[in-house]
């Protein structure tokens, strides 16, 4: 299972993705993803049992993978930003791709501050990001370049001018850090048994990541497998006109789902799992469509 080390070891792997597309020449950076873990359900793994509509077949608890506070207070400003944190303040763990290191001349751990607009929604509406020498949000963003807890420098995300993406050196500041700490909105993420078709004998499982009792929606996960980016959709059927039962998902975001007979007449299915979610690194992806009026 991943251990917090891995994160490191992931940086560009994840954050790379997730940033491609946005400029190349923009000091970027990403949130640092949930990490997931399976728990247990009523039956043990291999056993046989029937599910019916809106059974859950699998579960995992979603955890914060890094929450940091910094141990005493911190100020600072670039160009005509500044922030000033108080001790105990929390600063969000986030990756940056290569490009972001060579512009910044930082490497290391990252952790940053809340965002801060920089101009109106107005003036973004009439004037876009062109013609701007930062993104519509900027953050700082502060560093840890040798691993000993405590932050060494800053840089400003959100900086397109070369003047202001450089790293800045701080007076070093010692933060703290937990692992895997329990998300406060009580994130679950759920298989369950979604319907019956009886006309094809097809069942249809799917995947729910819900937050403080609410379903999110979500178009896929996105998890690491053997270094590589994964992404699993959330819907899973059977097939048993070209994959007669006992029918197998060998992959659903790591776990195993054997489906060994169905009856949608009666709505009802004989399952088992084979292998339980494990723990690691995932992010739930959102695709939006925007419609972009041009008139001429």
């Amino acid at each position: 299972m991943p251990k917090i080390t891995s994160v490191r070891r992931f940086r560009t792997g994840v954050a790379l993705p997730m940033l491609l597309l946005l400029t190349a020449a923009r000091t970027t950076v990403a949130p640092l993803p949930e990490t997931l873990i399976g728990v247990s359900t009523d039956t043990a793994i291999g056993e046989t049992f029937t599910v019916h509509k809106g059974d859950v077949v699998l579960r995992a608890k979603i955890f914060e993978t890094e929450v940091v506070t910094i141990d005493a207070p911190i100020s600072v400003s670039i160009a005509k930003f500044k922030d000033e944190l108080v001790s105990g303040a929390a600063l969000e763990p986030v990756l940056a791709p290569k490009k972001t290191e060579q512009l910044t001349g930082a490497d290391g751990r990252l952790y940053c501050g809340e965002n801060q607009r920089t101009r109106s929604k107005f003036g973004e509406l009439w004037v876009g990001d062109w013609f701007s020498k930062y993104e519509p949000q900027v953050r700082f963003c502060f560093v840890d370049s040798d691993g000993d807890n405590k932050l060494d420098k800053v840089f400003l995300a959100g900086a397109k001018d070369p003047a202001d993406q450089g790293a800045r050196t701080i007076e070093p500041t010692p933060y703290s850090l937990k692992t895997l700490q329990p998300d406060l909105e009580g994130g679950v993420i759920e298989l369950r048994v979604e319907k019956f078709k009886p006309e094809t004998n097809q069942v249809l499982f799917r995947l729910h990541l819900s937050r403080n009792g609410q379903d999110i929606p979500f178009s896929y996960i996105m998890t690491i497998e053997d270094g590589r980016l994964r992404q699993t959709y959330p819907d899973l059927r059977t097939n048993p006109a070209k994959a007669p039962y006992p029918a197998y998902f060998n992959n659903v975001l790591g776990a195993g789902l054997g489906i060994m007979s169905v009856n949608a007449n009666k709505a009802e299915a004989e399952v088992k799992v084979t292998r339980p979610f494990p723990q690691q690194l995932f992010k739930p992806i959102t695709i939006q469509y925007q419609t972009i009026y041009i008139y001429y």
